[in-house]
Order: C-alpha cells, then structure tokens, then sequence
C-alpha cells in the first residue's frame, strides 16, 4: 500500500519516539509499503525550528538525508494540489494550512495519511486514516 505521513508521524519514526503506534511503525516499516512524506511536512519543520516551536537532534538537511536512506520519499505539491486545495471542506476547528495540504496530497496521490491527530477524522470520507 501507499502511505503520507503526517508531519507528527514523521518526526516521530525518525525519533523513534513511543507517541508513534506500534501499527503506524509497523507500517513504515514494512518495505513492501510504499512510505511518502509530502514537501509541506519539510516546510512545516523548518518554520517551527526557525520560530522555536521544535528542536531537532540534528540538521534538517541531515535528517531529509536519512528518510530519504530509508526509503521515506518525498512528494511534492502539484498545482493539482493546489487548485484542489480550494475544494477541500473547511472546518473551522481545522485551520492548520499544512495539514490541509496533507489531506490534498492524500486524496490526490490515493494515499492513507498516517496520524494521530484527531482533527484528520474531519477527512475521513475522503480519505483513509491509520491510527
């Protein structure tokens, strides 16, 4: 199958942090999956870092390079995306801009997100989730 994950997830993995499900991990894991990180979740991480609402253990730059050597692909945002961006259902509990361009991605490429954060079930006609 083909999976997104969720900027959390990915950060997560990569930390091998407990937060992250032993379903999601197993998942990631498995190479006959086919494992994608959208370009916004790099974006998102490199404002927070710049802002200080996250620190990495490492550079960014090193960090790319190791879910790139695990085979954690990046997907990048198409002006299909975009323009469906528009036609994503707004939810106003919902606001964050970078994970509405996950969901976009997600139904866009038929990918399942994988998240933990409750605000995605507002997506879950559109687009299949893994907890």
């Amino acid at each position: 199958m083909k999976y997104l994950l969720d900027t959390h997830s990915l950060i997560w993995f990569l930390e091998n942090n407990p937060k992250l499900s032993p379903a999601a991990k197993a998942i990631i894991e498995d190479l006959e999956n086919d494992i994608f990180v959208s370009i916004a979740s790099w974006l998102e991480i490199s404002v927070k870092v710049t802002v200080g609402k996250l620190e990495l253990p490492d550079s960014l730059s090193r960090i790319i390079s190791r879910a790139a050597s695990i085979q954690i692909k990046p997907i990048g945002l198409l002006e299909s995306h975009i323009i469906a961006y528009q036609d994503l259902p707004f939810f106003v509990e919902h606001r964050d801009p970078f994970d509405r361009i996950i969901v976009v991605t997600a139904i866009a490429e038929n990918l399942a997100i994988i998240t933990s954060d409750p605000k995605f079930k507002l997506y879950q006609d559109n687009v299949a989730l893994v907890w």
